[in-house]
């Protein structure tokens, strides 16, 4: 069943809203440097990432997710010119996802930081269990045991039929954040 989850950002000038479409999503804990990195850029780490350097994502197709308020106050920077997309808020520097540099990828990372919970079980009961845990070699302080200390390559054959099937069913559009084959805003490079 699919369920939909809102999308606001920390004072609340941009919202949407998710699709949550069970087999259609993968739900990440990520403590590679760059998330770090972006953290620390964005001057908001206390708020995106969580003890261990860590950031929890829902990664999921483009077409499962709309942003309904505040377009206006959506930026986008890569860390390097061959980066991905990172997507955040002008207004409180909160993240709001991470694409591919193309907008024929099917694919949109979702912190979870952006998503409205009444509670930790409604999060839960909508997203279900972080599935993967991975760089933990990145991680602050004592990692936990199942954190892979890098992206393991057994889930690669998950990620590529993922992406197969998003886009033999055409979920790359629409895009909150491409406009056709051009990013909404323009995207800066930051190294």
């Amino acid at each position: 069943m699919v369920s939909t989850v809102a999308l606001e950002c920390s004072c609340g000038a941009v919202k949407g809203e998710l699709a949550v479409v069970p087999g259609a999503f993968f739900h990440v804990h990520c403590l590679c440097c760059d998330c770090q990195r972006y953290a620390e850029h964005l001057g908001n780490e206390a708020a995106i990432l969580d003890e261990y350097g860590g950031t929890e994502l829902f990664q999921t197709y483009p077409a499962h997710m709309k942003i309904t308020q505040g377009h206006d106050n959506i930026q986008a920077v890569q860390l390097t010119p061959k980066g991905i997309y990172r997507w955040h808020t002008r207004c409180c520097q909160m993240p709001l996802a991470n694409t591919v540099r193309s907008a024929a990828v099917p694919f949109v990372g979702v912190p979870v930081t952006f998503m409205k919970f009444a509670s930790e079980q409604d999060k839960q009961a909508a997203l279900g269990p972080v599935s993967l845990k991975a760089f933990g070699k990145y991680g602050k302080g004592t990692v936990p045991d199942d954190v892979h200390p890098r992206f393991p390559l057994a889930f690669m054959p998950k990620i590529l039929a993922f992406m197969v099937k998003g886009k033999v069913t055409g979920k790359s559009r629409p895009s909150a954040f491409f406009d056709g084959k051009a990013p909404v805003v323009e995207v800066q490079t930051l190294y």
